[in-house]
């Protein structure tokens, strides 16, 4: 996926600012797809200029004028001929520096690949608390804006996420065990 189709995608629920684009991709695509803030902008700017996107200011008083965003007739076509051609290879691409890592596992300090295995298993934690927040706030935000057949489709690629999650903590509790085992051995 380019960044391109996941905010054409959800300026096709709504129009939005580049602020408001960024706290909803953080909140709803970030488990598949990351971004930084500046991308954002950087690409609403090319969408623009292909006519994928238009813009209108917002003035406002006593705070600064909001630019937002509305997806063109040109936008949704784009935007539906992607969604509809699935790739032939499903499977995505993998670029996993921590997992390289731990392959050349004998190059690292005992403790030092432990520490980070732990590490690790808390950020995985930490990412499972954070998407059960983005589903709560999926939820809610469909009760309130009436975008129930959406979220049956938001809960697939939620529980996928989750599923994916939970799996990457038992590797890790498996792992971090191991590893103690290993070095037990060792002395």
């Amino acid at each position: 996926m380019s960044l391109r189709f996941g905010m054409l995608g959800l300026l096709s629920y709504q129009d939005m600012t580049g602020y408001e684009l960024n706290k909803v991709f953080d909140s709803s695509l970030q488990f598949m797809w990351n971004t930084k803030t500046s991308q954002i902008y950087r690409e609403l700017s090319k969408m623009e200029k292909e006519d994928l996107v238009t813009s209108s200011v917002e003035v406002q008083d006593k705070k600064p004028d909001r630019k937002i965003y509305t997806i063109t007739e040109h936008g949704k076509v784009a935007f539906d001929e992607w969604v509809n051609k699935f790739p032939q290879n499903l499977i995505a691409p993998i670029r996993d520096e921590f997992i390289v890592r731990i392959f050349f596992g004998n190059s690292i300090e005992p403790q030092n690949l432990l520490f980070e295995m732990q590490r690790y298993k808390k950020q995985q934690e930490e990412e499972l608390a954070t998407l059960s927040l983005v589903e709560k706030e999926a939820v809610e935000t469909t009760a309130e804006e009436e975008l129930q057949g959406e979220m049956f489709y938001w809960l697939l690629t939620i529980k996928r996420a989750r599923k994916s999650i939970i799996a990457e903590i038992e590797w890790a509790d498996e792992t971090i065990e191991l590893l103690k085992n290993k070095g037990e051995k060792e002395q």
